[in-house]
């Protein structure tokens, strides 16, 4: 599975769990609510999981990825304005910031063959369980917002 932009994509899938899990990480450490704070956590979770299926991955198809010697910083920085952030606002950024990794997933799934397809399916369906998070709390469905991002984290378990 090589296309042009293949290398550029792993790399983009890199940063991206990275960006996600320290985002995450960072909104639950600086909140101030419980609630949200263990939302962000679950979220870390799912990322931290993706982390390491898409190193696996890696690992197994013998590729490498790299990351922009920023990442983690802005990352860092991007956490802590998430978590100061009026919940909507920060719920609006999320929806938004899947919007570009999901097109770089759906262009990795739609090259992917038989050894490749599921764990690419799964790295899109994380970032729909990411957008669909935030959009059901932007609907104010604030109980059953994590039930995409549970049955990920259930299917792994």
């Amino acid at each position: 599975m090589h296309y042009p932009q293949y290398q550029q994509d792993l790399n983009t899938a890199l940063e991206s769990e990275i960006l996600g899990e320290l985002i995450f990480l960072n909104a639950a450490k600086y909140t101030r609510s419980i609630e949200q704070q263990q939302k962000w956590q679950t979220l870390a979770k799912l990322e931290t999981q993706t982390l390491q299926r898409l190193e696996d991955f890696l690992a197994q198809h013998s590729h490498t990825a790299s990351t922009r010697p920023h990442i983690k910083l802005q990352a860092k920085a991007s956490g802590i304005a998430m978590a100061k952030l009026p919940w909507k606002a920060a719920m609006h950024l999320l929806k938004q910031g899947t919007q570009p990794f999901m097109e770089t997933f759906e262009r990795m799934t739609q090259h992917a063959d038989a050894t490749t397809r599921e764990f690419l399916q799964y790295l899109l369906a994380h970032e729909q369980a990411l957008a669909e998070f935030a959009a059901q709390e932007l609907q104010g469905n604030h109980q059953h917002s994590l039930e995409a991002v549970l049955s990920l984290l259930k299917s792994e378990a």
